[in-house]
């Protein structure tokens, strides 16, 4: 028995054999043309080729992932107008008299590792992206279809890594799911997965392909970001259980759109979450005086997430509190022993720039590996995330998305801060009168920055609770909403009732 492991990105478990994939070569030999006008307009019949397959993708995939998630395709059409792109590749044709094929090759990896080099991570991650364009023109170019034929249904998928075209060809097939040796979990192709409910792991190390061999048995535990190859029966024995536990608890009841977006619905003021709820968030923990009394509270919130979810809000620490990193160090090391009893979010509130945040997630990796390195049990799928409370959080939501596993609204703090409301209650009798018009652009903006730079988003505090805003928080492309348990029944209703493909 071997276990690898990754960072999962859709919370299920499959088992089935492996398939190790085996792409056709697609790599483009430098041939001199004489006729550069016409090698260009072989390049400009297939990039008008290549438009129409990712419309037909667009149009096919909008009504079963929705309509944000779909974008991944209008995004590569983009790509495929860019005139910096395409310029560059007819100019290589021209100047080099080369092929199309090899102008579309160098162009693309260019480009990709330009994104590459870059220090933000959503960018970095476009570079799949770009290869993925790239490998869609030279397979129309050279006649070679990238076909997955030879993939049979319900096997699990092993590659070095897939592209988005790759990953929405094996969801026709049935798969029963997918392992890659690298590629990022803010990828589209991570998007894509989670949004087909296709149980994966991304980034399980470059060892998966060496030693997974077609035929393999395999199991993929996208709660735990885990790949077992040959697992013993205890292990079998323990995940099947997990399996029909969670099963029991959740699959039947999971909430959807008519058009089939999956939104998780939490319970906030209460661990005692209605049997269709996804979990409980907790979203006011107070600050205790040392590492062990924090970790038993913080245990006792994830233990209730062992077959759901748990959303963990560490508590706030003052900024001009000169011991705030020292404090935070001891939450951070508390969460992170708890997170192994269950599966926890855990979220930092009162975000106020880039750099607090970077510094954040370093001492999170930090404290991870002390504790690995004392013997403490330490969760490799901890989400982390971040409360968008502030005004300025809401602001730059869109540098905190590619580095966030998650953000929160929450919807009191925020509307305090923007409204400048320090005392009383900010939801007073003029508050409809025209100031929730600009808390609203503000949330709007922010969720749907987060969105296109590929975090899932949720809200929380009294407008989540408002059922008459839940289509809207919807349509601005929220996935997760924090609500009181007793209202839980009315925003799953209104839910199950919305189409987002309608518009």
């Amino acid at each position: 028995m071997t276990v690898f492991n990754g960072k999962g990105v859709y919370g299920a478990i499959a088992s089935g054999c492996v398939c190790v994939l085996k792409k056709p070569p697609l790599r483009a030999e430098r041939r001199r043309v004489e006729d550069s006008a016409g090698e260009i307009h072989r390049f400009e019949t297939a990039r008008a080729d290549a438009l129409e397959q990712l419309q037909e993708l667009y149009e096919m995939y909008i009504d079963q992932i929705g309509e944000p998630n779909a974008q991944i395709f209008n995004i590569h059409m983009m790509m495929l107008e860019d005139e910096e792109f395409c310029g560059s590749i007819t100019g290589m044709i021209e100047s080099g008299s080369v092929n199309a094929e090899y102008a579309v090759e160098q162009t693309s990896e260019v480009f990709a590792k330009m994104l590459e080099s870059m220090d933000n991570e959503y960018m970095r991650a476009r570079s799949a992206d770009i290869r993925d364009v790239s490998q869609r023109l030279i397979s129309i170019l050279s006649g070679t279809p990238r076909d997955m034929s030879d993939v049979p249904e319900n096997a699990i998928v092993c590659a070095d890594d897939l592209t988005p075209s790759e990953a929405a060809a094996l969801e026709q097939r049935n798969i029963a799911g997918f392992v890659t040796a690298f590629g990022s979990p803010i990828s589209h192709t991570a998007i894509l997965a989670h949004s087909m409910d296709i149980p994966a792991v991304i980034g399980a190390g470059e060892d998966l392909l060496a030693k997974a061999k077609d035929g393999e048995e395999v199991i993929v535990d996208g709660f735990a970001g885990q790949v077992i190859l040959s697992p013993d029966k205890n292990v079998k024995r323990r995940l099947d259980a997990k399996r029909r536990t969670r099963s029991a608890a959740g699959s039947e009841a999971e909430t959807r759109t008519l058009d089939g977006k999956r939104i998780l619905l939490f319970a906030s003021d209460t661990t005692q979450s209605p049997d269709f709820a996804d979990g409980v968030a907790v979203l006011d923990c107070r600050e205790l005086d040392g590492e062990e009394e924090q970790f038993e509270m913080y245990r006792g919130i994830a233990e209730i997430a062992e077959y759901r979810k748990a959303v963990i809000r560490l508590a706030a620490i003052s900024p001009c509190d000169p011991d705030r990193y020292e404090k935070y160090h001891t939450q951070i090391r508390a969460a992170l022993r708890a997170s192994s009893h269950g599966s926890a979010s855990i979220l930092f509130p009162m975000i106020t720039s880039i750099t607090e945040a970077r510094k954040i997630l370093a001492a999170c990796d930090e404290v991870k590996n002390q504790l690995i390195s004392e013997g403490f049990d330490c969760s490799e799928d901890s989400r982390i995330g971040f409360m968008i409370e502030t005004p300025a959080a809401a602001i730059i939501c869109d540098i905190l998305a590619p580095i966030s596993d998650t953000l929160m609204i929450d919807s009191d703090r925020l509307s305090r801060l923007v409204l400048a409301r320090s005392e009383g209650s900010v939801f007073s009798e003029e508050f409809a009168e025209g100031q929730r018009a600009a808390v609203m652009r503000l949330i709007n903006f922010c969720a749907r920055n987060a969105v296109k730079n590929g975090a899932r988003i949720g809200i929380c505090g009294s407008l989540a609770a408002d059922c008459s805003l839940t289509e809207e928080f919807l349509k601005m492309g929220i996935d997760k909403i924090c609500a009181p348990a007793y209202l839980l029944g009315d925003i799953r209703d209104i839910v199950v009732n919305t189409d987002l493909s309608a518009g």
